[in-house]
C-alpha cells in the first residue's frame, strides 16, 4: 500500500536520523573519554570540563532568544506568511550576530579574572587560557549560526541537521584521536572542536537556505515587533535554561571551589553516563516540538491532548527501562568503561539516574508540547523552582558533604520542579493525575523494576560462582547479555499486559522499517513471486472432510462443482464413518467421474482426516473446504489463485465469508484485520484466518509440512496451528477480500446436526496438550521471521496522532 508523506512518516524519518546522530554522540565520547584521561590526566580533564562549562555560562545572557525560533518560524511557514517569516528570521539572525560579538569581546577582556575563579594549578594557567580562548571561538561560531538548524527543524527536516551532526561527530572523533596521539593534548582537543563547529555550521547554513528558499538575509527585515515577541517568549524560557545550567554545571563549579579538581572529573564521568541514558527518550522529544507547534497553528486542540498522552506513554517506555538498568548496573558500567578507581562515580551515577528518570517521566511530556504552542510559563516556573532549590541545596550539601551532596542537591531540585510541571501539564490538558499514574506510569516502571531485579540476581550469581566480571572484555560481555535479558523481560511484561495498543504497534513498526529497511528485514521467501498472476491450468486439488452432515454436504457439492467448470481439478472427499446415508450418496455421486474420489474411514478421526487428505492430493495448489461451506461464487477458484500469485510470499490464503443475521462465517470482526493492497484489486485481510476454504501451494506445503494431527482428538484448531507455522517460516497469511463463500457455521445452521455439533465442541473444549502449548510458545519466541513480517504488515497501515 502506498503511503502518503504523513505527519507520522515525517516524524519517523526524523527519528531515524536522530537515532543515528545520538548513537554517534554516545559512542564517540564513550571511546574518547578514557583515552583523553589516559593522555592528559584527571586534573587536566577537570579543567577541560570546567572551562567548557564556564563558556556555556555566556549563552545564558541571550535571554533564550533561540528558544523561540522553532515556534515562530514554524508558525509563519505553515501560514505561508513570507513577510513575517523573514522578519522573525532576520531578527533572530542579527540578534545573535550582535550578541556573539559583544559576549566574546567581554569574555576575552575578562579572561584572567574568570579563570582565576577555578583554582587552576600554576603550571597549567597558560594552557588553560589557550583552551579558554579557543572555546570562546567555538561559542562564537555556534551562536552566530544557531538559527539555521532551527529553520530545518521548524519544517520538520531534522534529519538534515542530524546528518550534519553525524558528519561533524566523525570529523571531531578523527581529529581528536590524531591530536592526542600526536601529543597536542588539550590544545589539540579544542582545535578539533573548532574545526567541527565551522564545518557543521556551514552545512546547516547551506541546507537551510536551500530547503526554505523564501528566506532572505536582509537587515531591513528586522522589526521591533518580532524582537519584542521573541524576547517575551525567550524571557519566559530563560529560567528553564538557567535551571538546566544549574543542574549540569553549577555543581561542578562548586565542587572545584570547595573540593578538588579530581572530584569534578568523578562527577563529570557519572553525569556523562546519566546524560547518555537520555539518548533513547531524546529521539522522541525533539520530534514533538514541531508537531505540537503545527497542531496549535491549525487549532487542533483535541489532537494536542492526544499527543500529550502519546508522548507520556512513549517517554515512559523509553525512559524507565534505560535508567532502571543504569541504576541497577552502575558499578559494572563504570568499571567496564573507565576501569578500577572510579567507584565514587558509580555511586554518584545511581543518584543521578533516579533524577533523570523522574525528570523525563514527569516533566518532559508537558515541556515537549506546551511551550511549543506559545505557552512557556510552566517551563519558566519549573526553571525558577529548580534554580532556587538547586542554588541553595547544592551550595549547602556540597559544602558539608562534598561530591555526594552535589548529586543529592541536583536530584532533589529536579524532583520538586518536575512534579510541578507534571501537575500543571495534567491540568492544562484536563487529565486526572491519579488516572494517568495508574494507567500510564505504574506498568512501565514496575516492569522495569522487575526486569532489573531478575537480571541482577542472575548477574550476581553468575559473577560470584561462574565467571567474574574482572576486566573490560568480560564486563562488555556481561553488559551485552544483561541488556538483552533485561529488554526481553521488560518487553514480555509490557506486551503480555496489553499496554501497547494497535496504534503504538503501528508507530513502532514504522520506526523499525526506517531503521531496518524492508529489503533487509523481510524473509527471502516473502519476496518470491510468480511470473504470471493468472490461472494457467495448473492442477488444483480440493478436499472435503465430512461426518454425518449429509444435508450440508449435498448443498456444498451442488454449489461447488458448477463453480469449477474452467478449473483442472481433482476432488477428494473423506467420509469419517458417517451413519446418515453419506456413504451411499458419495458412492453414487462419484460414480463415473474420474475427477472425484472418495475415501471412507472406518472410525471418525475428525479433523485428523484433513492431514490424511492433504497427503493424498497431487495438485500444484491444495484447497481445503469445510463441508458446511454451502455456497461458492463464480470463478472463486481462479480469483483465489490470482490472489495467491499476486501476493508475494503467500502461504495460507482463505476466502472471505458472507456475514448475515444467522452466521458470522467463523470470521472475526473487521477491526481485527489490517488491509494490505497488492495491486490489481487484490487485498489481503491480515488477521485471524480460518480453514473453512483455504489454499496452499504445493511448494509451501512441502516446506511447512503436514497438517497437525492428535490421534486421541476429533476436533481441534488445525488451521490455527498451520497459520502459526506459516508465520514462523515468514510466509504471508490472511483472507482474500471480496471472494466470499457462505460458511454456514453456528447453532442456527446446525440444528439438524446437534449431535455432531455437540461432539465436536465438547472435544474442542479439552484444549491442546500442555507440552504442545509450551513448545509452540518457545518456537514462536525465537521465530524472527514472524516478527519481521508483522513489522512489515503494520508499517503499511495509516496512522494519525488522534
Amino acid at each position: 500500500m502506498k503511503q502518503s508523506n504523513s505527519l507520522a512518516d515525517r516524524v519517523i524519518k526524523n527519528s531515524y536520523y536522530q537515532v543515528l546522530l545520538q548513537l554517534f554522540t554516545f559512542v564517540f565520547p564513550i571511546i574518547l573519554t578514557p583515552l583523553i584521561i589516559s593522555k592528559i590526566g584527571e586534573v587536566q580533564f577537570g579543567i577541560y570540563a570546567l572551562i567548557l562549562g564556564f563558556i556555556a555560562v555566556f549563552g545564558l545572557f541571550d535571554l533564550s532568544f533561540s528558544s523561540s525560533f522553532i515556534v515562530f518560524i514554524s508558525r509563519y511557514f505553515e501560514k505561508k506568511d513570507e513577510q513575517n517569516l523573514n522578519s522573525y528570521f532576520n531578527t533572530g539572525l542579527f540578534f545573535y550576530i550582535a550578541f556573539s560579538i559583544i559576549i566574546c569581546t567581554a569574555g576575552f577582556l575578562l579572561s584572567q579574572p574568570i579563570l582565576s575563579l577555578l583554582n587552576i594549578p600554576a603550571d597549567l594557567t597558560v594552557v588553560s587560557k589557550q583552551v579558554y580562548l579557543i572555546g570562546l571561538t567555538v561559542f562564537f561560531v555556534n551562536s552566530v549560526f544557531a538559527i539555521f538548524p532551527s529553520v530545518l527543524i521548524s519544517i520538520q527536516k531534522m534529519y538534515l541537521t542530524s546528518a550534519a551532526g553525524i558528519a561533524g561527530g566523525i570529523i571531531n572523533f578523527v581529529l581528536t584521536v590524531i591530536a592526542l596521539y600526536s601529543g597536542y593534548g588539550l590544545m589539540g582537543i579544542m582545535l578539533s572542536q573548532l574545526v567541527t563547529a565551522i564545518v557543521v555550521s556551514i552545512i546547516n547554513f547551506i541546507l537551510a537556505i536551500r530547503m526554505m528558499p523564501e528566506l532572505r538575509i536582509n537587515p531591513a527585515s528586522i522589526t521591533s515587533g518580532a524582537a519584542k515577541e521573541m524576547g517575551k517568549f525567550g524571557s519566559q524560557m530563560q529560567l528553564s535554561k538557567l535551571a538546566s545550567f544549574a543542574s549540569e554545571k553549577y555543581d561542578e563549579f562548586l565542587l572545584a571551589h570547595f573540593t578538588t579538581l579530581s572530584n569534578v572529573t568523578y562527577f563529570n564521568i557519572a553525569s556523562r553516563i546519566s546524560r547518555a541514558g537520555r539518548i533513547i527518550p531524546f529521539q522522541i522529544i525533539p520530534q514533538i516540538a514541531p508537531v505540537a507547534s503545527g497542531l496549535k497553528a491549525k487549532e487542533e486542540d483535541s489532537k494536542l491532548t492526544s499527543l500529550f498522552e502519546t508522548a507520556s506513554k512513549y517517554l515512559l517506555l523509553a525512559t524507565a527501562p534505560v535508567f532502571v538498568f543504569i541504576f541497577t548496573f552502575s558499578d559494572l558500567i563504570i568499571r567496564t568503561w573507565m576501569g578500577n578507581g572510579f567507584e565514587i562515580s558509580a555511586d554518584i551515577l545511581k543518584v543521578l539516574a533516579f533524577g533523570q528518570l523522574f525528570n523525563l517521566a514527569f516533566s518532559a511530556p508537558g515541556n515537549s508540547i506546551i511551550p511549543n504552542t506559545g505557552n512557556p510559563k510552566f517551563q519558566m516556573y519549573e526553571g525558577l523552582i529548580n534554580l532556587a532549590f538547586n542554588i541553595v541545596l547544592s551550595f549547602l550539601l556540597i559544602k558539608y558533604y562534598g561530591i555526594f551532596g552535589a548529586a543529592l542537591g541536583s536530584v532533589l531540585s529536579m524532583v520538586i520542579s518536575s512534579l510541578y510541571v507534571f501537575f500543571k501539564s495534567a491540568g492544562h490538558f484536563r487529565k486526572d493525575v491519579m488516572k494517568m499514574i495508574s494507567g500510564l506510569y505504574l506498568l512501565p516502571i514496575s516492569a522495569s523494576v522487575n526486569a532489573g531485579i531478575a537480571s541482577y540476581i542472575l548477574y550476581f550469581l553468575s559473577n560470584r560462582f561462574l565467571f567474574p566480571a574482572d576486566g573490560r572484555l568480560s564486563g562488555l560481555i556481561y553488559l551485552a547479555l544483561l541488556v538483552l535479558l533485561f529488554i526481553l523481560i521488560f518487553l514480555v511484561i509490557i506486551f503480555r499486559s496489553k499496554y501497547i495498543n494497535e496504534k503504538d504497534k503501528i508507530l513502532i513498526a514504522k520506526t523499525l522499517i526506517k531503521i531496518l529497511p524492508g529489503s533487509q528485514l523481510l524473509p527471502s521467501n516473502v519476496k518470491s513471486q510468480y511470473s504470471s498472476k493468472t490461472y494457467l491450468n495448473e492442477k488444483v486439488s480440493l478436499f472435503i472432510v465430512t461426518h454425518s452432515r449429509l444435508g450440508m454436504l449435498k448443498q456444498c457439492l451442488s454449489s461447488l462443482l458448477p463453480s469449477l467448470d474452467e478449473i483442472n481439478y481433482e476432488l477428494l472427499i473423506i467420509d469419517n464413518a458417517s451413519d446418515d446415508g453419506t456413504k451411499d450418496f458419495l458412492e453414487s455421486f462419484s460414480k463415473g467421474n474420474e475427477r472425484i474420489w472418495v475415501v471412507r474411514n472406518d472410525v471418525n478421526i475428525g479433523t485428523n482426516a484433513k492431514s490424511q487428505a492433504a497427503e493424498l492430493t497431487t495438485g500444484e495448489f491444495i484447497v481445503g473446504i469445510d463441508d458446511d461451506v454451502i455456497e461458492f461464487p463464480e470463478h472463486w477458484a481462479e480469483r483465489m489463485i490470482k490472489g495467491y500469485k499476486t501476493i508475494s510470499g503467500m502461504g495460507y490464503l482463505s476466502s472471505d465469508v458472507v456475514v448475515d443475521e444467522t452466521t458470522n462465517g467463523a470470521k472475526h470482526p473487521d477491526e481485527c484485520y489490517n488491509r494490505e493492497e497488492f495491486g490489481d484489486d487484490v487485498v489481503l485481510l491480515v488477521g485471524p484466518t480460518g480453514g473453512w476454504c483455504f489454499m496452499l501451494s504445493r511448494e509451501v506445503y512441502k516446506k511447512v509440512g503436514k497438517i497437525i494431527t492428535f490421534p486421541d482428538r476429533i476436533f481441534f484448531a488445525e488451521d490455527g496451528d498451520y497459520v502459526n507455522r506459516i508465520r514462523n517460516m515468514g510466509y504471508r497469511y490472511g483472507i482474500l477480500e471480496g471472494v466470499k463463500v457462505y460458511h454456514a457455521t453456528g447453532e442456527f445452521h446446525n440444528k439438524e446436526y446437534s449431535r455432531v455439533f455437540n461432539e465436536k465442541y465438547a472435544d474442542y473444549k479439552k484444549g491442546e496438550p500442555l507440552s504442545y502449548k509450551l513448545m509452540n510458545r518457545i518456537k514462536n519466541l525465537f521465530a524472527y521471521k514472524r516478527y519481521a513480517l508483522k513489522i512489515d504488515e503494520l508499517s503499511k497501515q495509516s496512522l494519525d496522532w488522534q
